[in-house]
């Protein structure tokens, strides 16, 4: 091959090269933005995640709270839910009067 064949075949590689190293860059900003658009997605999911767990941690103790409080009171103070036949409904102004009769009133 002549010289000037040679510098057209050598030229040609080199903008090959060109022309596909930039299709690759393209493609991999590409793939790039995908993925950090994916991690986004999921470090937003991370966040309520956490938010829901806190909730979720704190009605539990709360739960506790009410559970731990209620076997005291049976096992320490003897106490226990009263019987049907023991509740008591008063009317707001049937209160009042039994109230007033000890000197202290309802509000």
């Amino acid at each position: 091959m002549k010289r000037g064949g040679l510098v057209v075949l050598a030229l040609s590689g080199v903008a090959l090269s060109v022309l596909i190293s930039g299709v690759l860059l393209v493609y991999a900003r590409h793939e790039h933005r995908t993925q950090f658009r994916a991690m986004q997605a999921m470090i937003a999911e991370r966040d309520a995640l956490e938010v829901e767990w806190g909730a979720l941690q704190l009605e539990r103790a709360t739960t506790l709270g009410y559970l731990r409080i209620d076997r005291e009171a049976r096992e320490r103070l003897g106490m226990r839910e009263p019987e049907r036949r023991d509740i008591m409904f008063l009317r707001l102004g049937l209160l009042n009067r039994l109230l007033e009769r000890s000197g202290a009133r309802a509000r």
